[in-house]
C-alpha cells in the first residue's frame, strides 16, 4: 500500500503514480508492504528512504522537484524500498554498527556503495520505461 501526504494535490497524484509504477516494475509480486511518502521541503537532499519497521518504509521527497527530477527521485527511493523488502541492504547494517553520527550518514549516502549504484542505475531504467508507457 502507498500513502502520499504533503505537497500540492497534483504533486501527490504524480508521486503516487510514480511510486505505484516503480513498485510494479521492481517488485510486482510483493503485497505485504507499506510505503508512506511525505512531500515536503528538504534542506540537504532530494529524497530519503527509511525502513521504519519490517516492510514499512517512510519516504520523503523534496516538494521543489518537478518533471523528470521528481520522477527519478521517487524511482530512486523506491529502489531502496525494494532493497529493504528483499534484504539487500546487509552492508548498511554493517555501517550502522561501525559508524555513528555524521560519519555514518556520509558513508550511507556515498554514491559508490552498491545500494546507491543500483538505485542510480535503476532510476534511469524505470524513467525510460515510464516514458515508453
Amino acid at each position: 500500500m502507498i500513502l502520499v501526504t504533503g505537497g500540492r494535490a497534483k504533486q501527490r497524484q504524480n508521486v503516487y503514480r510514480a511510486a505505484e509504477f516503480a513498485w510494479n516494475y521492481l517488485m510486482p509480486r510483493v503485497r505485504n508492504c507499506f510505503v508512506d511518502i511525505t512531500i515536503k521541503k528538504i534542506k540537504d537532499a532530494q529524497g530519503y528512504c527509511l525502513e521504519a519497521d519490517d516492510r514499512t518504509f517512510e519516504l520523503e521527497i523534496d516538494r521543489r522537484l518537478e518533471g523528470d527530477d521528481l520522477l527519478t527521485c521517487v524511482f530512486h527511493e523506491m529502489v531502496h524500498v525494494k532493497q529493504g523488502v528483499r534484504n539487500e541492504l546487509k552492508d548498511v547494517n554493517y555501517f550502522a554498527k561501525k559508524w555513528k553520527g555524521e560519519e555514518y550518514i556520509n558513508i550511507l549516502y556515498d554514491v559508490n556503495h552498491p545500494w546507491e549504484v543500483e538505485a542510480y542505475k535503476l532510476q534511469e531504467e524505470i524513467l525510460e520505461a515510464w516514458h515508453k508507457k
